[in-house]
């Protein structure tokens, strides 16, 4: 099996404990510059919840010298591409934009930052678009509940197990004193990291991060991370709800799992891919090309970087039994905790792992990400070049081990959600 070469890059470390990441691309004349803040739903408190999220809208409403919703425009004017993100684990703003405007996007970024309008006339505006966006995005979606429902369901802790976008009920009690200290005690220099990708000279880069940050004052905080300890699950839980929105019933089911990283992350990662990628997978044949239960469906763990959730979701072609169906998966979990997975099913997964990693290099964004997530979720970015091997060095007795281990009935969430048929 072929190996890719290292990922070359420079990591540094200001005096206010701003991380610092640059990878040199000169291939296209493009940089993409994002910032990962060590924050997410996770780190939020119980009645408080919403906040990491809403967090994520009101970064964009001004700071002392870019007014309401200008940073977007900025970006627009030079033809970039700008938005964010918010996770359990983190938050990140991002911006891919003409190598010629770095200094822009480096700008925009300090200066929300260290200034940030966190008034109550834009705290109370965004609050109730986040509100609206809970209605349209879950509430007024099929399978949109359905998803906040699961991990509610599946996880014990509270830190993982309520919904990234909050509720609305802690969302219309919050204050904008809620707001602001949130921010100052997540949003400071040593808890982020910048990660500039692309068409760059690191050097001058670097020169032109200091400019911009290196006068910015961290809260020097001793934050500690959240407890995401999940204990372990000895009996399985199932739940019935009804979505009147959903065109076709469905399933969404899970077991629980060691965190990212580990080696069971990898094992039952090169099991999804075995079981769900592509049309000559096990499930993929039984599920949709012999029999025509399912419309399609998706395998693997939820990529949290805590105690993570080895997922299916299926959605069911009509007046197709879901027991039917769910025995079929069953059948076929059976087998591999029994059987070892065959040499050339591995092979092919390691093809797909492979092309995968190879065409991830092709965009500087893809990878500006990726080193950002491995400096923000695992504390170092060269992890980056251990990731593909990590993948192509798992057995197939690594895999049945973890198969054994996991994919057990006591350990299994199973959330069937009725369409109106």
């Amino acid at each position: 099996m072929p190996k890719l070469p290292p990922i070359q890059f420079i990591h540094e470390q200001l005096k206010n404990g701003l991380e610092v990441i640059l990878y040199r691309n000169n291939r296209i004349p493009l940089t993409h510059v994002t910032l990962h803040y060590r924050v997410g739903s996770s780190h939020e408190t119980k009645g408080k919840s919403g906040l990491a999220h809403l967090f994520e809208h009101l970064m964009f409403q001004g700071s002392h010298n870019v007014g309401k919703a200008e940073h977007g425009r900025y970006i627009d004017s030079v033809g970039g591409r700008w938005n964010a993100t918010t996770s359990k684990d983190r938050t990140n703003y991002y911006q891919t934009i003409p190598s010629s405007a770095l200094d822009l996007a480096l700008w925009l970024e300090a200066d929300r930052l260290q200034s940030l309008e966190v008034s109550p006339e834009n705290f109370e505006n965004q609050r109730q678009t986040v509100i609206e966006e809970k209605k349209q995005s879950y509430d007024n979606r099929p399978y949109g509940n359905a998803f906040l429902r699961f991990d509610e369901l599946a996880y014990e802790n509270w830190a993982y197990g309520h919904p990234i976008i909050g509720s609305v009920k802690d969302l219309e009690k919050m204050t904008v004193e809620d707001a602001s200290g949130f921010h100052t005690r997540h949003y400071s220099p040593d808890r982020c990291v910048l990660v500039i990708s692309g068409d760059i000279d690191e050097s001058h880069a670097l020169k032109r991060v200091k400019h911009y940050f290196g006068n910015l004052g961290s809260q020097t905080n001793s934050l500690s991370s959240p407890d995401l300890s999940e204990p372990k699950q000895k009996k399985e839980k199932i739940e019935n709800i009804h979505d009147k929105l959903a065109p076709l019933s469905a399933t969404y089911m899970g077991y629980h799992m060691p965190p990212s990283g580990t080696l069971e992350h990898y094992s039952l990662s090169m099991l999804a891919a075995v079981l769900a990628r592509g049309q000559s997978s096990r499930l993929y044949r039984r599920l949709v090309y012999e029999n025509n239960w399912v419309t399609g469906l998706s395998v693997g763990p939820n990529q949290y970087h805590g105690p993570q959730m080895f997922c299916l979701w299926m959605q069911f072609q009509q007046d197709v039994s879901q027991e039917v169906v769910l025995n079929a998966v069953e059948d076929e979990l059976e087998r591999v905790r029994q059987d070892p997975i065959p040499a050339e099913e591995l092979e092919k997964a390691r093809n797909q792992i492979l092309y995968r990693a190879a065409s991830s290099r092709e965009r500087v964004e893809t990878l500006g990400e990726s080193l950002a997530r491995f400096a923000t979720c695992f504390g170092d970015p060269s992890l980056i070049n251990q990731e593909t091997n990590r993948f192509l060095d798992v057995t197939v007795t690594q895999i049945l081990e973890a198969a054994q281990q996991i994919l057990t009935r006591s350990n299994r969430t199973v959330l069937l959600i009725q369409n109106n048929s």
